[in-house]
């Protein structure tokens, strides 16, 4: 069974990784070039949802990542950006009651599922290609229910990890999903593996 320990030990022991994730910071901060570090971080889901080691992919084929990169990136706005906008939202009549931090509660959950839930969004669009695999909302929620619990903790890293990181802006936020985005799929992949044998 994958490990968020594991998977960031098999991937941080690789001499490029910095290299590799700056290229990606970099990207992230340009428009229209945020699309090529997009597509690297679908084909670290695709990687992981073939078993394949756990690994930093060459910076290659930028036709192919800039396609992949418009299809996780419109995934990661409606799974990710419109829950944590929606949910602030929420806060806005809150804050006229003057509870102080209280007030962004509502937003807590949107965060804790806008990783996991992106990357099993992209982890189904991945099968066939299709958006609407991508956004069948019961069976991401049951992707995630089948986690039992487990992506909590790497979810919380991953929170933990950029905002202590935050001044680094997107290259902590490249790096970040990159691992966590890494953790998810092959978490998915070990899941739909350890049916098989009892569906025959």
């Amino acid at each position: 069974m994958p490990t968020l320990d594991l998977v960031c030990k098999r991937l941080f022991s690789d001499k490029s990784w910095f290299v590799k994730c700056l290229v990606g910071a970099i990207l992230m901060l340009v428009p229209i070039a945020h699309f090529f570090a997009f597509g690297y971080l679908y084909e670290m889901i695709a990687q992981a949802r073939r078993g394949e080691s756990f690994s930093w992919p060459a910076w290659d084929n930028w036709r192919r990542l800039f396609t992949q990169g418009v299809a996780a990136f419109i995934i990661f706005a409606v799974l990710a950006i419109l829950p944590v906008l929606l949910a602030w939202i929420l806060t806005w009549p809150l804050r006229w009651m003057a509870y102080g931090v209280i007030v962004y509660v509502p937003i807590i959950p949107a965060i804790m599922v806008a990783g996991p839930l992106t990357a099993a969004g992209i982890y189904r669009y991945q099968k066939r290609e299709d958006y609407r695999d991508a956004f069948r909302i019961y069976v991401l929620g049951a992707m995630l229910r089948s986690s039992r619990a487990r992506f909590f903790i790497p979810t919380l890293a991953l929170v933990g990890f950029l905002v202590a990181g935050y001044p680094l802006m997107t290259f902590t936020i490249f790096t970040g999903l990159a691992a966590s985005f890494a953790y998810y799929a092959a978490y998915f992949r070990f899941v739909e593996e350890s049916r098989k044998p009892a569906s025959r």
